[in-house]
């Protein structure tokens, strides 16, 4: 079986720690995946089989699987994918409007998304590996999409995330203009007794907080916002806006109904994270879609 390994050589400051240490805390493994390794034979010391508690010296080479083939856990479906960046570890892609990023557990019937594409790419490029989206967009929300190739990739940048050293920028258009041209918003969101799919604002909800700048306005009032996502909240800049009494134009769950859009105008911009075998910082954008665009000419 094919494996990719990651190879760490041992610091002075590392000397004296026991391996299980530098794969967690040096390396950025889970103890589920330290687990796996160990059930694998996914690290050695020096070309053998060490222990995890085996203590390390300075100049010691330790290599870590980073990556080894899986049955792919979708079927294949040919589509034409918008690469935007793509490396050992990640690939991310330009997400067009009217597909669902990953398929719900719970399916009437079989729809094509997203990540059955990228599981057709996958086969294509003869990477044996399970699609795993680091996030999701709604179904009519456009841009930037992240997919890892491993177990390893997907838990660093899952750990990025969690830790907001990965951040996010979206563009909206909005019905009208903010009172305030830079602010936040600052409420908590939670389930819409009256409808399944829909959130609202409410006390009891769970903490969800954006921050939004006004980049353009136009004499129609229509009004183009860059929003950063300080939590994740499923519809949070959807319910924010709405909340605020100026929905995103075309969002019909939340009162925007437009003639000018058929679906909610909200794109992921671009996202920042460090790449997970280099610490190096990557950012990805994806251009404003026509739609949209159409929207702001004068």
């Amino acid at each position: 079986m094919s494996k990719e390994w990651l190879t760490h050589r041992v610091t002075e400051e590392e000397d004296g720690r026991r391996i299980e240490s530098i794969i967690k805390h040096t390396l950025g493994f889970s103890r589920r995946r330290v687990q796996v390794l160990t059930r694998s034979n996914g690290f050695t010391l020096n070309g053998k089989k060490a222990h995890l508690d085996r203590r390390v010296k300075t100049g010691d080479l330790l290599r870590v699987c980073v990556h080894q083939e899986e049955e792919s856990n979708l079927a294949p479906v040919e589509m034409d994918l918008v690469i935007l960046y793509e490396d050992d570890d990640l690939l991310v892609l330009d997400k067009p409007p009217g597909i669902e990023v990953h398929p719900p557990e719970q399916k009437a019937r079989f729809r094509p998304t997203l990540a059955h594409g990228v599981a057709h790419y996958f086969e294509q490029q003869g990477l044996k590996a399970r699609v795993r989206p680091l996030h999701r967009l709604d179904k009519d929300t456009t841009g930037v999409v992240v997919f890892a190739k491993s177990a390893f990739a997907h838990q660093a940048l899952d750990r990025q995330l969690r830790k907001d050293s990965l951040q996010r920028g979206y563009q909206a258009i909005l019905i009208d203009e903010p009172a305030e041209a830079v602010g936040s918003i600052r409420a908590p969101i939670g389930r819409d007794p009256d409808h399944p799919m829909r959130r609202m604002v409410c006390d009891d909800g769970e903490e969800a907080v954006t921050h939004y700048r006004v980049r353009q306005t136009l004499p129609n009032r229509l009004c183009l916002v860059e929003v950063q996502l300080e939590t994740g909240r499923t519809h949070q800049i959807r319910v924010h806006f709405s909340h605020l009494g100026i929905p995103l134009v075309g969002d019909r769950m939340y009162g925007g109904h437009s003639p000018l859009i058929e679906r909610q105008a909200l794109h992921s911009a671009w996202v920042s994270f460090q790449q997970p075998r280099t610490g190096e910082i990557v950012k990805v954008t994806a251009e404003l879609p026509e739609d949209m665009r159409r929207l702001l000419e004068p």
